[in-house]
């Protein structure tokens, strides 16, 4: 038994020692002093002791510190990333990795500050919990339409509710970020023969996008508002002559759901309207549920014995 359990403890210990030499060696800059790499390792392995109740290895948390240091997060910010990216990762079930590209994406696509982005997790821990969107399709969806419905005035809430229309409606979230980067395009930018088609049913499509410019969700609401007045028949071929025929099944369901009384998508809108506390007690009770299961509770007493 001691050289089994001597075994152990030499494997543990050369995985942690081989992440943190990973770190050490991608953090900072050229001129980063050592003993600052030193201090936010000792760092790292509080807050990934600290994981351990939920039983995250405190190698994968180390793992995750190296990755976001070779993105060029170091001080405050590294430490907000990996917490963060943890957090969504058990909330959400999903790898690590994975959810440390949604972190990622959030904070360089949206310019979310490193402070507010607790409160970002916590409203798509929310939106998880209240709708059919997993946080597995927030992260495929945030790298790929997030710089999109950044740069027309739009957030992480935005997208949210855009996404939860799609997929109520069956459209995976790969299909409605894509289905979204090219309806948005095709609203700012419409042809000629688009706009003179939904000029002749009374729609003035570069007027909405004008009078609403900064505020996507208000732009893609007002003209979806628009088209749910048509009958079925013209309404129908408007969207496919702006859209396209390729996008024509995802768009529709788009626009009859951001416009549609007691859908998911009316969920997210109600949560954007929740305070920073709120969705808080929301994310921290579902730790707690984690933390307190037979489950999780064995995971935590074995990652806090390879720690010692």
């Amino acid at each position: 038994p001691l050289t089994i359990m001597g075994a152990t403890a030499s494997r543990e210990f050369m995985k942690l020692e081989e992440q943190a030499i990973r770190f050490k060696r991608v953090y900072g800059e050229l001129f980063t002093p050592p003993a600052e790499a030193d201090d936010m390792l000792r760092m790292l392995k509080d807050l990934g002791s600290e994981f351990a109740k939920y039983g995250v290895s405190l190698e994968k948390t180390l793992e995750l510190a190296a990755d976001a240091a070779a993105m060029g997060k170091t001080g405050i910010e590294l430490l907000a990333q990996v917490e963060q990216a943890t957090k969504l990762a058990v909330l959400g079930s999903v790898e690590q990795s994975e959810a440390l590209e949604t972190t990622i994406s959030i904070t360089n696509a949206f310019g979310v500050a490193t402070e507010d982005l607790a409160k970002k997790i916590n409203f798509l821990n929310a939106v998880e919990n209240q709708t059919v969107v997993s946080i597995e399709d927030l992260t495929i969806a945030i790298p790929k339409a997030g710089p999109v419905v950044k740069q027309l005035g739009g957030d992480v809430e935005d997208l949210a509710f855009f996404l939860t229309a799609m997929k109520e409606g069956g459209i995976n979230a790969s299909e409605g970020a894509n289905a979204l980067k090219s309806g948005i395009a095709r609203i700012i930018n419409p042809t000629e023969k688009a706009s003179e088609m939904l000029g002749g049913l009374g729609i003035n499509i570069r007027g909405i996008v004008e009078n609403n410019a900064g505020d996507i969700r208000t732009t893609l609401v007002a003209l979806a508002t628009e088209l749910d007045n048509l009958d079925p028949l013209n309404r129908a071929r408007a969207i496919e002559e702006l859209f396209g025929k390729f996008q024509f099944a995802r768009i529709s369901t788009l626009f009859q759901n951001i416009v549609g009384e007691g859908t998911q998508a009316s969920r997210v809108l109600e949560l954007t309207r929740a305070t920073a506390a709120e969705l808080a007690v929301l994310s921290e009770r579902e730790l707690k549920r984690v933390e307190e299961s037979p489950a999780y509770k064995f995971q935590k007493a074995l990652e806090q014995l390879k720690i010692s």
